[in-house]
Formats: C-alpha cells, sequence, structure tokens
C-alpha cells in the first residue's frame, strides 16, 4: 500500500492554461465549460507563473444591484495565486500527496525540466485508491466539519457561507437529510441571479452519500463517477462526516 509509482503515471495531461493577460471572465468560461476547479496560469513565453482557482474567483467577487456576485473587470494576473506548487515528473506518488496535504492544496502541478507536462489532482489519486481495490471503511478517513444550509435559505446567505466557512461546498439540508450540495462552482453559476433566489433552486444534485463501512476504493469509484469531489457519511440518524479529496490525499501520503 506504499504509493511509489511516479506522478507520470497517473497525472492528467495536457493541463489547460490562461496567458497571465487574460480577462478575467476567460478563465471563469473555462474552470465552468471544463469542470474545472482551477487552471494553470502561463507567461507570454509558456512558463507557468501561476495558478487560478475557483477560490480565488470567489474572492474577488462583490455583492452588486440585484444580483448576488458580480466579478471584478481584472486579468487573470490580477487574481492568480503566485508560484504555484509543483513536482517533478518521477516523483512519487506519496510524496506528492504529502505536498498536497501539507499546503492544503487539490492539486500540484507537474514538470519535466522546465515543461509543464500535467497536473496531478486529488481525483487523479482516488483513482489510484479504486486501482488498488482498497478496502480501507470509508468512516476511517472522515471528518466531522459540515457545513450546511438549508433548501429554503436565500442565495446571499449560501454564498456568504461558503466563504466564512473557507469551504469549497455546503452540504443542502431539508428535514435534517443531505438532499444537494452548494459548492464553488454553483455559486459562480448562479451569480446573475437575485440575492433571494432559494438554494433547492440553484444547487447541485450531484452528491455522494454513502454508509462508514464501504470500503474507500467504492467509495472513490462512486465519487468520480459522479463527478463530485466530496463524499458524505450517513447513518441511520443522518450525516455523521464527509470525505474530501484531501482526505485522499492524507491517505496517500502514510
Amino acid at each position: 500500500m506504499h504509493f511509489t509509482i511516479p506522478v507520470r503515471e497517473y497525472m492528467s495531461s495536457p493541463v489547460r492554461t490562461l496567458r497571465a493577460s487574460a480577462p478575467i471572465e476567460d478563465a471563469d468560461q473555462l474552470l465552468h465549460e471544463h469542470d474545472l476547479s482551477a487552471v494553470g496560469v502561463v507567461s507570454s513565453e509558456g512558463r507557468l507563473v501561476g495558478v487560478l482557482s475557483r477560490t480565488d474567483l470567489l474572492k474577488s467577487a462583490t455583492y452588486g444591484h440585484g444580483r448576488a456576485l458580480t466579478l471584478p473587470k481584472a486579468t487573470v494576473a490580477d487574481l492568480m495565486t503566485p508560484d504555484p506548487i509543483s513536482v517533478g515528473v518521477g516523483v512519487e506518488l506519496r510524496t506528492a500527496a504529502r505536498t498536497m496535504r501539507d499546503a492544503r492544496v487539490h492539486r500540484v502541478f507537474v514538470e519535466d525540466g522546465d515543461r509543464l507536462v500535467g497536473v496531478l489532482s486529488t481525483r487523479d489519486l482516488m483513482r489510484t485508491v479504486v486501482e488498488r481495490g482498497l478496502s480501507t471503511p470509508l468512516g476511517e478517513l472522515a471528518h466531522g466539519s459540515l457545513v450546511s444550509v438549508k433548501v429554503d435559505d436565500p442565495l446571499a446567505l449560501a454564498a456568504d457561507r461558503l466563504d466564512r466557512a473557507n469551504k469549497h461546498g455546503l452540504v443542502v439540508m431539508e428535514d435534517g437529510w443531505p438532499v444537494g450540495i452548494f459548492d464553488q462552482r454553483t455559486a459562480l453559476a448562479s451569480r446573475g441571479l437575485p440575492p433571494e433566489t432559494r438554494v433547492d433552486e440553484v444547487m447541485s444534485l450531484r452528491i455522494a452519500t454513502l454508509p462508514a463501512h464501504v470500503p474507500i476504493s467504492r467509495a472513490a469509484a462512486q465519487a468520480l463517477a459522479l463527478k463530485v469531489r466530496r463524499i458524505l457519511v450517513v447513518q441511520d440518524r443522518g450525516t455523521t462526516g464527509i470525505v474530501s479529496g484531501l482526505d485522499f490525499a492524507r491517505f496517500v501520503a502514510h
């Protein structure tokens, strides 16, 4: 169970990138169309100089007249996080996972010398868990830091709670049970709607809910199939925890 395979075997390639001079609307469109959580930023010479994530976009968004959120008029360089974390193409998966765990990032870029050749994300780490058929119970990876909103809460409240909680997603609850997800992608996609719009009108229905005893390989396979980044751990009395991509990074890092 030592993840000593080099990252080149599991990285995603080619990497979708944007020029630092591109308008922020181009980044928003690219992230939405390809369901990406972040995109690499390159200079005019093609050198990796930053990373722009949905978190960066939401931090820059403000409330406008009649709208929940409005992005500023800016370039990618204005909002990106400079000096993104990268690893060499021959680095072991467990080492890359430790880097993600320690830096609390969901991806690292992969370079071969000075050349950007791929990106390794927590979703790629899920694939390694699936392929190995690991039987560790899902509950062993779960933690209890779950933040929620109700189905009838207004969009503005959900967007504000998402920002204040510093989370990538909130669980939408109805009668004490999870029925959807309000995440960064949802917040950005719905920013043109009135602030009083109900959460259940915009929430994502792509939600993975599994009991604690399910093997992590099966849980990871379901998350990949549903294209979700977190798994809710549930029991008869309701939700007991959550497993995120970073939890899979922690597992692979050991």
